[in-house]
């Protein structure tokens, strides 16, 4: 067992899992990468050749790291489109697993598609849409319906909302993009923590080979509730565990 978990150990630090995450400015992609891993950030850089794509490594809480290659978003305009398409084509054939951050509530989805289909799903090569997972961010924003600060979740409305409007979005991605896996797109809330489990585990059977290495440890949403409810849920649990 001591040599088990000292090559485990190895393997973990000297070949960590390699996790590319797309998406435009202001989607999450930070807040997914700190509250999904409950990483803390180790060393940062551009990577050879572009200052675009960067680098960055994070020491997981149970020990080993994780390589994140936060890469440029796309749509801007032409020119900074055919820069990055070739950093794309770069990058994403090196990566366990990549996880491609959109916003829930975005309305026009046809730049996202044009880049699935021209430029994600082609880099990533033989398999094409087994390694990429869609996040489907921001779902606190969706309604009709309102989030719940107290219990830091949505109301029964808002829960149907959500599941409706994700829904439509992963029948529409997954009928358009050829090669895209209706399995692996998944929704949630970066910043209130909400579904980060789902996510995770989405990701973890997406990656392969490289599945035992990523950690399934995400930040818990519940301490995000009200101090009075989780004061109640505390009390409750020690008062059944006595019983």
């Amino acid at each position: 067992m001591e040599k088990l978990e000292k090559l485990v150990s190895r393997e973990r630090a000297t070949n960590p899992p390699r996790v590319v995450v797309i998406g435009k400015a202001g989607v999450g992609k930070s807040t997914t990468i700190n509250n999904l891993f409950s990483a803390q950030l180790r060393t940062s850089h551009a990577l050879q050749g572009t200052s675009a794509a960067q680098l960055v490594e994070y020491d997981l809480r149970g020990g080993g790291l994780l390589h994140i290659v936060d890469m440029p978003g796309l749509g801007e305009g032409i020119d900074e489109d055919a820069a990055f398409e070739r950093i794309y084509r770069e990058e994403l054939p090196k990566a366990d697993v990549v996880l491609y951050v959109l916003e829930a509530d975005e309305r026009i989805l046809r730049e996202d598609q044009r880049i699935f289909s021209d430029v994600v799903l082609p880099a990533l090569g033989d398999g094409r849409g087994r390694r990429l997972v869609i996040g489907l961010n921001k779902v606190d924003l969706i309604g009709p319906g309102t989030w719940d600060r107290r219990l830091n979740h949505p109301d029964e409305q808002q829960e149907k909302s959500i599941e409706g409007r994700c829904r439509d979005i992963a029948d529409k991605l997954a009928r358009s993009v050829p090669g895209l896996r209706a399995e692996n797109i998944d929704f949630y809330s970066a910043e209130l923590r909400y579904r980060l489990v789902d996510l995770q585990i989405t990701l973890i059977k997406a990656s392969g080979k490289a599945a035992w290495k990523l950690p399934v440890d995400t930040k818990d949403p519940f301490e995000l509730a009200d101090p009075d409810v989780q004061e109640y849920v505390r009390e409750w649990r020690a008062n059944n565990q006595r019983g």
